[in-house]
């Protein structure tokens, strides 16, 4: 399995009880690490986050544009990898992601990438909102 699959995996794993081997746990712990330090986040804004009350929090749609490129789901210019992600997807979520992915696959644009990053994010939780977590 790919590196790059378990932030997929991560995404909809927390009401599914999925442990993550050890080496794709510390993959995502890293991904996590590199964009709270590109971005200047702090681990207090992303625990702050609130999908509900501010899905489109400035604080941290870098941070989701940050998180899509480093695993590929997102190109650097900004065309998200669907079929990638499916591809890759680790098999006990493989039919929660497809189905929510599904549904995602007209986002707005945005301004920016980070704003595209962040619409996809917002669009995964109102398609699966019982499913969704921010890594």
């Amino acid at each position: 399995m790919k590196k790059f699959t378990c932030v997929l995996l991560i995404l909809f794993a927390s009401s599914h009880a999925i442990k993550l081997p050890p080496e794709l746990q510390e993959y995502v712990d890293d991904l996590h690490r590199i964009c709270i330090a590109q971005t200047g986040i702090t681990d207090a804004d992303h625990a702050a986050y609130d999908i509900v009350n501010n899905p489109h929090d400035p604080k941290l749609m870098c941070y989701m544009k940050c998180l899509m490129i480093e695993a590929k789901w997102m190109k650097p210019d900004g065309e998200i990898q669907y079929d990638f992600i499916i591809d890759t997807i680790h098999p006990d979520v493989k039919d929660i992601i497809v189905t929510a992915l599904n549904k995602c696959r007209s986002i707005p644009e945005g301004d920016n990438l980070c704003q595209k990053a962040s619409n996809l994010n917002f669009c995964l939780y109102g398609a699966d909102p019982v499913n969704w977590y921010l890594v």
